[in-house]
């Protein structure tokens, strides 16, 4: 599970960093492939990323490892964007994280 989140999560990070990047050499005419390595190595990872989810629904029930895997992306998403976007969390959205991780808790308990 941490591999799909780990693989899914730093692809969406690259494909988001880079994909204004690539934008603006197009716009510009530089040469794409610089940039768009970067874009196509995320899309890469996340398509592992989704490889690796196969194998984890194969071993696993549907009703455990959706809520972990939603839950954990959420939060390991949320903080990434903080750490490496400068994007912000308000209250209001802390919250929401924190009621989801409650109730993958109160899953993954069951």
């Amino acid at each position: 599970m941490a591999a799909h989140v780990a693989l899914s999560v730093g692809g969406l990070l690259l494909i988001k960093t880079q994909s204004g990047l690539l934008r603006l050499a197009w716009q510009r005419s530089e040469a794409l492939w610089p940039v768009g390595g970067w874009v196509a190595f995320g899309a890469a990872l996340y398509v592992a990323g989704f490889l690796v989810w196969m194998v984890v629904l194969s071993r696993n029930e549907l009703t455990v490892v959706y809520p972990i895997a939603v839950g954990a992306t959420l939060a390991i998403s949320s903080l990434a964007a903080v750490l490496v976007l400068g994007e912000s969390l308000n209250l209001l959205r802390l919250t929401g994280i924190a009621c989801i991780m409650v109730g993958v808790v109160l899953v993954v308990r069951s």
